[in-house]
């Protein structure tokens, strides 16, 4: 799977499954991706949460990530109406990059003169 179509189905799932006019999943379905397993609290339905900041620390709670082989990472920030994607990421500096592009997101919200619910340090 390419970038562009792990980002197609980051944004389906941000946009409570729906893939432009078409329902692929059900917004039930997607709910329950983001209720902590009782086993472990940081996954729900094959997506990683961020309960408690633990995936990547300079990120928002809110956020949440399909991570997989070779450190590709699709993240999905709700509060930010964003999906960014990172593909064969040197794990131990992937919150530093993370943590870059949420400033980029930030600057760009501040400049085009909108904040971002639920993000610390931005207005809302």
């Amino acid at each position: 799977i390419d970038c562009r179509d792990q980002a197609r189905i980051g944004r389906m799932l941000l946009r409570d499954g729906m893939a432009g006019d078409t329902r692929v999943l059900s917004r039930e379905w997607i709910a329950r991706m983001l209720v902590p397993c009782a086993l472990a609290p940081f996954y729900g339905y094959l997506v990683w949460l961020h309960t408690g900041r633990g995936v990547y620390r300079s990120l928002p709670e809110s956020s949440w990530f399909m991570i997989g082989a070779g450190t590709s990472i699709v993240w999905i920030d709700a509060a930010r109406d964003a999906v960014v994607v990172l593909r064969w990421i040197d794990s131990a500096v992937a919150d530093a990059i993370l943590a870059r592009f949420s400033g980029a997101l930030s600057a760009c919200a501040k400049d085009l003169g909108f904040g971002v619910k639920g993000v610390p340090g931005e207005p809302e």
